[in-house]
């Protein structure tokens, strides 16, 4: 599946990850919106003397150059494949910096702009937003497009580019000889860089059936009470461990020999078990409720170099496996099994689902599409974005970070990360579902029983 040229332009036939995210954000089409629209932003700080005017024009510019470096950032998806059409000259660079390029000045954060203004990707292609009340600057795309960490690196890849050429040029690049050059960059797919199975493809099938096997098993689910509703705008709210807190959480996982994304989901199974009330049909039935969600795995560390850096971050290098547990299991229990879950290597020889991942991707796709919603939290961990991001890049400085996805279902969606040693838990969910109150309860009631279990008395803590 690598690319071909074709009248004019570039293809591919889209991979089992392109699929699924495509299938996750048409879920929205009936309602006009789009599943999944991810939103990556930084804080910045210029130097006090740099015009507004100025910041905006060397935002542009390292946005006109990453569509050189980074070239997916502009790729649009159809029916069956992913397709580039190269650039022409400069002034075509130029064009689409225009299109896709915004300087949001009626809006007072990104927060804001992420809950109030996006229902849908706002371009075929991937758009940078720069608001200068907040001094954030945002990428927004389709989830199809690229994977948490891969956005991540992308903002990554776009400060470098601010930070070491303060010119205001966006003509094309000197690196690239010819308009259309850059399309070199493009990034293959997951099966083009490890090749072929060499398992019976058979084998491979009854391998993806047997990993979905928990879903099928007619237990019940449990979730969060939410009363049916058409989807409104999704909002954030967030908490902050500070340094001393989040030492002690570090150094108690450590302790007990779990790794923080084990911890984390222990209690948001917990936390969520309190809230659990079975439907009367499910209460009837002899068969015990189960949490049932996925655990995110990056396999970019599973590629050989340069196919596991930020050359190739505007990719989808993930897969979630299932995560099934016994809600009425200790804290204990539960961590352990989550620990034995996140801890597993996917590496060929400990593990062949490097290539079970082709049909299971697809046949967990198949069974979404069909599947009736469900509302327990969903847990993602992107880790310690320090070591992602700089603090200073020439001379603009990065205060803060965050990252966002649109929601239409009635889930929680969590994600976690690390920054300035501070550790920060974000909740995405549709206002339509819930109330502030009750979200900010539930997370802080995450926070409290992650403590206890931990032994952690966060009022003998100071910062």
């Amino acid at each position: 599946m690598s690319w071909t040229q074709e009248n004019g332009y570039w293809r591919r036939p889209l991979d089992c990850h392109d699929k699924l995210f495509k299938s996750i954000a048409a879920a929205g089409a009936p309602l006009g919106r789009e599943h999944w629209v991810m939103v990556h932003w930084l804080q910045l700080s210029f130097p006090s003397a740099t015009e507004p005017i100025v910041q905006e024009q060397r935002l542009r510019s390292a946005w006109s150059a990453l569509r050189c470096r980074h070239p997916d950032v502009a790729l649009t998806l159809h029916e069956d494949e992913k397709r580039y059409e190269p650039l022409v000259d400069d002034h075509d660079l130029q064009r689409w910096t225009a299109a896709t390029f915004h300087v949001e000045t009626e809006v007072r954060s990104a927060d804001e702009l992420f809950s109030r203004h996006l229902k849908i990707a706002p371009s075929a292609h991937a758009t940078c937003h720069w608001i200068p009340a907040s001094s954030e600057l945002a990428i927004v795309s389709s989830h199809w497009r690229w994977d948490g960490r891969g956005v991540t690196m992308m903002l990554h890849s776009f400060m470098d580019l601010l930070g070491s050429n303060p010119s205001l040029s966006s003509s094309l690049p000197s690196s690239l000889a010819t308009a259309g050059a850059e399309a070199k960059y493009l990034v293959p797919t997951l099966d083009t860089i490890i090749g072929a199975p060499t398992v019976p493809k058979e084998e491979l099938e009854r391998k993806a059936d047997e990993l979905l096997a928990p879903f099928m098993d007619g237990s019940p689910a449990i979730g969060l009470p939410v009363a049916p509703a058409v989807p409104g705008d999704t909002v954030r709210t967030a908490i902050v461990f500070p340094r001393a807190v989040t030492t002690a959480v570090l150094e108690a996982c450590r302790a007990r020999g779990i790794r923080l994304a084990a911890a984390l989901h222990a209690s948001i199974v917990l936390e969520t078990a309190r809230y659990y009330k079975p439907v009367e049909e499910t209460a009837k039935a002899d068969v015990a409720p189960k949490y049932k969600s996925w655990a995110a795995f990056d396999l970019r560390r599973y590629c050989p170099p340069p196919f596991n850096g930020e050359a190739h971050a505007a990719s989808l290098r993930m897969v979630a496996l299932p995560l099934i547990a016994d809600p009425t299991a200790s804290w204990s229990e539960l961590a352990s099994t989550f620990q034995a879950c996140y801890s597993q290597s996917l590496a060929p020889p400990d593990s062949d689902i490097l290539f079970v991942r082709v049909p299971y991707v697809e046949k967990a796709t198949a069974m979404l599409g069909s599947a009736p919603p469900t509302t327990e939290p969903n847990l993602s961990n992107l880790g310690v974005l320090d070591n992602y991001f700089q603090r200073r890049y020439g001379d603009v400085e990065v205060r803060d970070a965050a990252l966002a996805v649109q929601m239409l279902s009635a889930q929680l969606y969590v994600h976690t990360w690390r920054w300035d040693e501070q550790m920060r838990v974000s909740i995405c969910y549709n206002e339509a579902f819930y109330e502030e109150q009750f979200v900010r309860g539930w997370l802080e009631g995450l926070k409290a029983n992650l403590l206890e279990n931990l032994g952690i008395d966060n009022s003998d803590i100071t910062n």
